[in-house]
């Protein structure tokens, strides 16, 4: 009896999968090539003359500047969650303690709790810490909402990280120190990156938090100034969908920076 051969249809499953994820980026890139009168009139076609003009008046109404302020808010919340993160659930899957177990399921509830239902208490509590419209009043929720997801994944990692490398790393003389800086973080990177990908695109895009604590502009982050492309009575559509596509850039960027080991992480989640 003859195999079937199943390849070929696989392939065009995917393919056909990757063309209907692909499609809503295609249609915003090109939307955002157009005029306002061509993206209505033909939405679905090819921009006829490419008005790449629109992406320089994107840039130049404020796009560059709440752009730096999401990298710089990313960037320090991602640092701190992969580093406590790191930490707590090495701990978790590799020291014995008391109170273990509770720690362990108190990081489940808080992962279990809704961002949503705790929006009043979290607005007053950094009302009366003066955090309102201070980068420090955003980053500490994210970096709070983070964690919880993020020691569960890393948990998972770490319980099954050789616990031959750790034994040989400490004849060798290394104190935990070491052994965590130079043998467990370069050997856990996949873990780490994927970490670093599911908060970093979260931070990246939250919007209702960013809403609620920052209303200085200079201080609001891309999703929030996007918002202010909007107009009351008419909106430019193909330059905020312009600015739209440039906020997409980093966390393509991100993805094809470290898509290695985020596949790696995702392979070994199921064992």
């Amino acid at each position: 009896m003859t195999r079937l051969n199943w390849k070929p249809a696989l392939y065009v499953l995917f393919g056909a999968y990757l063309i209907v994820m692909l499609m809503p980026f295609v249609w915003l890139v090109s939307s955002a090539l157009k005029t306002t009168l061509e993206m209505f009139t033909h939405p679905f076609a090819l921009p006829a003359a490419p008005q790449w003009g629109n992406f320089a008046q994107a840039w130049q109404t404020g796009v560059a500047h709440y752009l730096l302020n999401s990298v710089w808010v990313t960037f320090i919340s991602v640092v701190m969650i992969v580093l406590v993160s790191g930490l707590a659930a090495y701990a978790l899957a590799r020291q014995r303690f008391p109170g273990r177990a509770a720690i362990y399921i108190l990081l489940i509830t808080g992962y279990a709790v809704p961002i949503h239902t705790v929006l009043v208490p979290l607005y007053e509590m950094l009302r009366s810490a003066n955090a309102l419209n201070a980068y420090a009043g955003l980053i500490g929720p994210y970096v709070a909402f983070g964690i919880p997801f993020s020691v569960l994944l890393l948990y998972a990692f770490f319980l099954d990280f050789p616990a031959e490398l750790e034994e040989a790393a400490r004849i060798d003389g290394c104190n935990e120190v070491q052994l965590l800086a130079y043998v467990v973080a370069p050997l856990s990177l996949p873990g780490l990156s994927s970490v670093a990908i599911f908060q970093g695109v979260f931070v990246w895009n939250e919007f209702l938090l960013a809403l609620i604590i920052i209303n200085d502009d200079a201080r609001k982050t891309l999703p929030l100034g996007l918002v202010n492309l909007q107009g009351q009575y008419s909106t430019n559509w193909p330059v905020l969908l312009a600015a739209v596509t440039i906020a997409t850039v980093p966390v393509l960027l991100l993805y094809l920076v470290m898509q290695r080991q985020f596949v790696s992480s995702l392979a070994g989640i199921g064992k």
